[in-house]
């Protein structure tokens, strides 16, 4: 029902406006939220209701301009109409009906519980999270790869500086001569140790490959055209502030957890559920 709702409310948000039904719904002055602006067979839609419907699609969909309130009400609207004629034919009265209609209330309360006991509750201190980190530095622990290149504009010279260092020619004096990256190109081609996401996907996947002192093939990029020199691999810890956030979703995830158990140890002990195990065959 409520994935009806959410794909009905998109359609009379879309759709509705060449209906002649869009236009302003807000009265003169500040409304009630118990005024109504709608009545369907002696059922008042307030409001305040059609408010917090409006403000339930600007959270989906962003701000909806006065200008198409209307085609929300409209929206409502028809919503009562369906349901009005569903009630008529008696589909309330319907053992189906009224099964899945007490799946959804369930399913509804469940939710709110939870969300009320367990998601609100939980709250992450920023010294829980340094902690964390402070205990678990092997876990932010990245893979680096220290990496040369000469990066040239044409894949012939590209070709013909490989054939070079093939050759026996010196990286670091090829790279200060020719290399066309002048922030390398003067340390001899060195670009330090490199973490994976900070360049090119081409260029990454070369410099990860290489064993230390292995020459690349040439590797073209949006840059230009690169030959590459392996080096050392090593392992750096990511500042606190790159993982802070995923510290802190991961200690809430785990904070929400505990407190879910708790409380369904809690409800549990209280009911004291009978189980009837013998008649499960």
């Amino acid at each position: 029902m409520r994935r009806w709702l959410g794909i009905a409310a998109s359609l009379w948000v879309t759709l509705l406006a060449g209906t002649g039904w869009a236009g302003e719904v807000t009265p003169p002055g500040p409304p009630e939220a118990s005024q109504p602006v709608a009545r369907i067979n002696q059922v008042e839609i307030t409001y305040g209701q059609f408010k917090s419907r409006l403000e339930s699609f600007e959270k989906e969909r962003g701000p909806i301009p006065k200008e198409r309130w209307g085609d929300v009400l409209r929206g409502m609207i028809q919503e009562e109409v369906l349901l009005q004629g569903a009630v008529a034919d008696g589909l309330d009265k319907d053992a189906a009906v009224a099964a899945r209609l007490e799946e959804a209330r369930r399913q509804v309360l469940i939710e709110e519980l939870i969300r009320r006991k367990v998601i609100a509750q939980a709250r992450v201190a920023d010294e829980e999270a340094r902690k964390r980190y402070e205990d678990s530095k092997p876990l932010f622990s990245i893979e680096t790869v220290t990496t040369s290149h000469i990066m040239v504009k044409s894949e012939a010279e590209a070709e013909a500086i490989l054939k070079e260092l093939q050759a026996g020619k010196d990286f670091a004096e090829l790279a200060r001569a020719k290399s066309q990256d002048t922030g390398s190109a003067e340390k001899g081609g060195d670009l330090g140790a490199l973490r994976r996401g900070q360049t090119v996907p081409e260029f990454e996947e070369s410099a990860f490959r290489l064993r230390d002192g292995e020459l690349s093939p040439v590797i073209k990029t949006e840059y230009g055209y690169h030959i590459l020199k392996g080096g050392p691999r090593g392992t750096v810890v990511q500042p606190f502030d790159e993982v802070k956030d995923r510290i802190r979703q991961m200690l809430l995830q785990e904070k929400q957890r505990e407190t879910f158990m708790a409380l369904l140890a809690d409800l549990e002990k209280r009911a004291a559920p009978e189980i009837f195990e013998d008649r499960l065959r």
